[in-house]
């Protein structure tokens, strides 16, 4: 049975992408969403047990920084290739039940991105709506996170909307609305952004430096170094198809060409949904 593209293209990659980093070094940005066990593969959702394999071995192998840390480490040019920051999309409820005690189990920094009108339980990600149990953090909960030494809380908007496919004063709302209610609610200063389906252009990465945000996250592959913008850092997806070999091959950057295709593809649809949006004011 021969390899899928998937499969061929980091084999040929990786020693590009290995040399390329090597004369470019910068650090990672691991993006994870729920830590689950399910019947069916789910993109987002990666079981108990391999997020637990994953840890322990980038624990083993990679320096494990707070998402601060490694900023500091970007800004002052001393983000080596080894330096890995873990984050976590939409603030699930299995972030505190499943990995927590994994996080906590190897000394592991995270930062949570809430979604604020998820943790109001208003509404829950459509993704997952037919699901029967509650999805997502309630604010108890993400306060508890908030004191915990080994989290951070970052703002993920209100409702989780395609940002660059809203008008403006809606997305104005979106960014400073959320970071207020994550503020009020836990009395801890929000100063991490994380854009909803890596979806923004100028206009959203503006109004999230203005309101008072230091850095945001994307959903761009790659690695960030001196040259990455502080509000379009770059990230990279794990999934529970990952194994440990596969997982190194990303560190390496041998996914960054597909993951890049794949952006490229997913640019050009926001682009295409912008300019239909637009016909039907008009």
């Amino acid at each position: 049975m021969g390899l899928s593209f998937r499969e061929l293209l980091p084999v040929f990659a990786r020693p590009f992408a290995r040399l390329w980093y090597a004369l470019n070094p910068g650090a990672r940005i691991l993006m994870y969403h729920r830590v689950s066990d399910r019947d069916d593969y789910d993109q987002l959702t990666v079981s108990p047990d391999n997020f637990e394999e994953q840890i322990r071995w980038l624990n083993e192998n990679r320096r494990l920084l707070s998402l601060p840390d490694l900023i500091s480490a970007i800004q002052n040019g001393s983000a080596a290739k080894n330096s890995v920051a873990i984050t976590f999309d939409d603030g699930y409820l299995d972030n505190l039940e499943n990995a927590l005690p994994i996080l906590e189990k190897y000394q592991v920094p995270a930062t949570i991105y809430v979604t604020s009108d998820f943790a109001a339980q208003k509404i829950s990600h459509p993704r997952y709506r037919s699901d029967s149990k509650r999805l997502h953090l309630n604010w108890q909960e993400v306060r508890s996170l908030a004191q915990h030494p080994l989290i951070r809380i970052g703002s993920h908007t209100k409702t989780h909307p395609m940002l660059s496919q809203v008008p403006l004063e809606q997305v104005t709302a979106e960014i400073r609305d959320s970071k207020a209610d994550i503020e009020q609610m836990t009395g801890v200063e929000v100063s991490d952004f994380c854009y909803p389906s890596g979806n923004f252009t100028e206009r959203e990465e503006r109004i999230v430096r203005e309101s008072g945000y230091t850095n945001a996250v994307t959903v761009k592959p790659g690695i960030n170094n001196r040259k990455t913008g502080l509000f379009a850092l770059k990230r990279t997806e794990i999934t529970d198809r990952d194994s440990l070999d596969i997982l190194e091959q990303k560190l390496d950057g041998a996914f960054d060409i597909f993951h890049w295709l794949l952006d490229v593809k997913r640019e050009m649809n926001f682009s295409r949904q912008r300019e239909r949006k637009k016909a039907e004011i008009l």
